[in-house]
């Protein structure tokens, strides 16, 4: 199940991690379903993505949450996913 978060509530979401942890970042564009290779980025640099983020939602996968962010950059059809590990 996703919801709609804030900015403020996907940075508390990973307010466990330390500054330099790394999650998961992938990138796809929904209108033609291609993706870019996911790679790591430290937590730093996604906050920076979550700040641009015009629509973010959460899903609860067990052991990962995913952050989708809508609005990114301009072109719409782009969502950025950051996924980071959860505390148990």
């Amino acid at each position: 199940m996703e919801i709609v978060c804030s900015v403020k509530e996907a940075y508390k979401l990973m307010e466990h991690m330390d500054e330099n942890d790394m999650v998961v970042l992938s990138v796809i564009n929904r209108k033609t379903y291609v993706h870019d290779i996911p790679r790591k980025i430290e937590k730093k640099n996604g906050e920076e993505l979550i700040r641009k983020a015009d629509n973010i939602l959460y899903q609860n996968n067990d052991f990962f949450g995913t952050l989708s962010l809508y609005g990114v950059l301009k072109e719409k059809n782009i969502i950025h996913n950051i996924l980071f590990p959860q505390l148990e």
